[in-house]
């Protein structure tokens, strides 16, 4: 399928008009969410030692440009949006394709319920006369955003990188605030790095603090999109992990240093905390801009993410092919609606929790798939071609492979329901893909 360059898009066809700004900017939006101003309460419970605690979060920042080394590789030579999916369907087949890419679909629309529903709960501290109308103003903020993004590209672009830069420099002032504003009396006799570390503790923080740096490969979910996707994906990727790691390691040191692991895992709203000792009765209204800003920039970013996947899955026909309409405005406007339905159905039950519970695992088979992709494109493909090629190939792919085996079997041994429920969930996909292929032979040029 050709990608237009005009000013319309007819049927069918995307608009190529995305560069470095926009990559950087969905790739902050996606990443940092609400899960940076609720992990370190829990981060800090489960691990009561600074030095640990910061250590993880650094240990977060390799992981995730160790992935994003093999990605952006495949991103990059295989220049289709719809992200990991796309790769998995080519190298692997039907199945674990749709494994890859309902797990993702299913991870970035409860992100959208999720993100509405946190905007709610801080829109409530900064009007409290709300907060018996939280769904209501959860359902508004999607619908908003959705019908921003039916509009077209450009009108989602815009609004992605004006909320992402504006978070980023929130939370740098805030690690500011934190270094230099709060006396450094405020840590004294507060516990020391001594405290009981437990291997479950660790193990759960990490897990959490892997949470918070979900999102990273965002840009590549977009690769047809962009101008120049063997420039923009790479720099729009490396760096926004650049950027969002000095981001969560200063918020957190400075957080740290302010209160200390004990209070810090005390403290509800850590943050409030902080801020409090700045700004006195103004801080709950500094708070909740900033953590309103943070995820309404996190919610657009998978509101714009989701209706790629299934515009991908529905051309490669594995869904109906009416996913894979496209508006004048450069957006899959029906795949568009089909995620809305999903995201304001999750908010307005609540039940974006178990789907999180669920996609959990999915998301680490999802990774081990998509590094078996690259293996298979590697060997099957030789002279495909490849813009950024990975760093210390294979050494380092095959290193995030066995890193993804020993969270994939450390995650289940904590939640072995969960891991349960992702094998009935992807034997699913059998029958579903037995079906997609029959109506595929059935019609072979339905979609051309």
């Amino acid at each position: 399928m050709s990608i237009a360059t005009a000013e319309a898009a007819p049927r069918n066809r995307l608009l190529s008009i995305l560069g470095v700004a926009f990559s950087v900017a969905v790739a902050l939006g996606s990443m940092i969410g609400s899960g940076v101003l609720r992990s370190p309460q829990a981060v800090a419970a489960g691990v009561e030692s600074t030095a640990i605690i910061l250590l993880l979060w650094f240990a977060g920042a390799v992981h995730a440009a160790l992935g994003a080394n093999v990605l952006v590789e495949l991103g990059t030579s295989v220049p289709r949006d719809g992200g990991p999916y796309v790769f998995t369907h080519r190298a692997l087949g039907d199945v674990p394709g749709l494994i890859v890419g309902w797990s993702s679909w299913g991870a970035t629309v409860a992100g959208v319920a999720a993100a509405a529903v946190s905007f709610a709960n801080f829109f409530a501290i900064l009007v409290p006369a709300m907060a018996p109308h939280e769904a209501g103003i959860a359902i508004a903020l999607q619908i908003v955003l959705y019908g921003t993004n039916i509009l077209g590209l450009r009108e989602g672009r815009t609004l992605q990188e004006v909320s992402s830069f504006a978070k980023a420099l929130l939370l740098l002032a805030f690690a500011v605030a934190a270094a230099f504003a709060i006396p450094a009396e405020a840590a004294i006799g507060l516990p020391t790095p001594a405290a009981a570390i437990t291997w479950v503790g660790v193990v759960g923080a990490y897990q959490l603090i892997r949470g918070a740096y979900a999102g990273w490969d965002a840009p590549i979910y977009f690769s047809e999109e962009n101008t120049a996707p063997a420039h923009s994906i790479p720099r729009g990727v490396f760096v926004g992990v650049a950027l969002t790691s000095f981001l969560y390691l200063a918020v957190n040191a400075g957080l740290l240093r302010a209160l200390g692991p004990h209070a810090t895992a005390q403290s509800a709203l850590p943050f409030m905390t902080v801020l409090h000792g700045v700004a006195g009765p103004l801080a709950s209204v500094f708070f909740a801009v900033g953590a309103m800003t943070t995820v309404l920039s996190c919610a657009n970013a998978n509101i714009m993410i989701a209706p790629r996947v299934l515009f991908a899955l529905a051309r490669d026909r594995l869904l109906p092919h009416q996913l894979a309409a496209v508006n004048a405005g450069g957006s899959p406007h029906v795949a568009y609606l089909m995620s809305g339905l999903a995201s304001i159905a999750l908010a307005a039950t609540g039940q974006f929790a178990l789907v999180f519970g669920l996609i959990g695992t999915l998301d680490t088979l999802s990774g081990l798939l998509t590094v078996t992709s690259f293996f298979v494109l590697r060997r099957r493909e030789p002279g495909l071609a490849r813009p950024y090629r990975s760093l210390g190939y294979p050494f380092l792919p095959a290193l995030v492979f066995g890193i993804e085996v020993v969270l994939l079997v450390l995650f289940n041994i904590a939640d072995l329901r969960g891991f349960l429920a992702a094998i009935a969930l992807s034997a699913l996909c059998v029958p579903f893909a037995w079906v997609a292929h029959r109506a595929r032979r059935a019609a072979p040029d339905e979609l051309g």
